[in-house]
């Protein structure tokens, strides 16, 4: 891989209709130019608010939230978020793939904008756009998502990889068929054990995220699990098992551990 301003995104790609937004991203579909159009890709683009960012600096230390913060300390999350992310997709490419259940990363352009990653594109939607289609999974159903997500996790967890993401948005089907193979993606609050120094202040959707990652201890690859067991009820019954009125609460039964499985 390589992120040198040389090669420019736009002399390979054309760069389509937006897929996706993030807080500090943008996915787009890219065409490739090479082949006449028959190669699409899903093109991330990880923007910068602050000076561009050159090479790849382990260590980079982010902010708790962006909510409410004063402009430099959103500049330093973006950068680090984007430090993060590039840092775990090389490990990515280097020590897990080619996985079928961990997307593929072909391609990384830096530009004044930011950092391009083409990635390989996923048709099927998200696992929680089906989840909402079908209400709930068999048993049968549920253990062959399961069973492809935790392929995935059992590939990341061997290279020291935590997620610390993982939820149904997460989680991309390769094509519409029922059958498809699920990808897992967005790497950009993960971590690579005894190496990075992540995002730490930082966690995702509060269903999802386990009760030492809310508590700001130390996160470790069984906290990527507890977030497949609160996918694997989601899928079974249809609904998250914690159930408040507000985050907070949310908060306080997961950490409490009150609640009626």
């Amino acid at each position: 891989m390589s992120t040198t301003e040389s090669r420019r995104l736009s002399d390979d790609y054309e760069v389509a209709d937006v897929l996706g937004r993030g807080g500090f991203s943008i996915v787009r579909r890219g065409v490739s130019k090479s082949d006449e159009g028959k190669t699409q890709v899903a093109i991330k683009t990880l923007r910068r608010l602050g000076p561009a960012m050159m090479g790849m600096q382990q260590g980079s230390k982010g902010a708790p939230s962006s909510g409410g913060l004063p402009l430099w300390k959103q500049v330093s999350i973006s950068d680090a978020l984007l430090t993060n992310e590039i840092l775990v997709m090389r490990r990515i490419v280097e020590n897990v793939a080619p996985h079928p259940n961990v997307i593929s990363l072909h391609d990384v352009y830096e530009d004044a904008h930011g950092v391009h990653l083409v990635l390989e594109l996923c048709s099927g939607g998200e696992l929680f756009d089906r989840i909402i289609g079908r209400e709930r999974y068999s048993e049968f159903d549920a253990a062959a998502v399961v069973r492809q997500i935790a392929g995935g996790l059992k590939a990341l967890h061997k290279a020291n990889i935590i997620h610390r993401d993982l939820k149904p948005e997460n989680c991309l089907f390769s094509d519409r068929k029922e059958d498809s193979t699920l990808k897992i993606m967005d790497f950009g609050l993960s971590s690579v054990e005894d190496f990075s120094d992540p995002v730490v202040a930082l966690f995702g959707s509060v269903d999802y995220v386990s009760p030492e990652a809310l508590s700001r201890q130390e996160v470790s690859t069984a906290s990527d699990m507890w977030s497949v067991g609160v996918i694997l009820y989601i899928l079974l019954s249809g609904c998250p098992p914690f159930h408040a009125a507000t985050n907070q609460e949310k908060q306080q039964r997961i950490l409490g551990d009150q609640t009626d499985l």
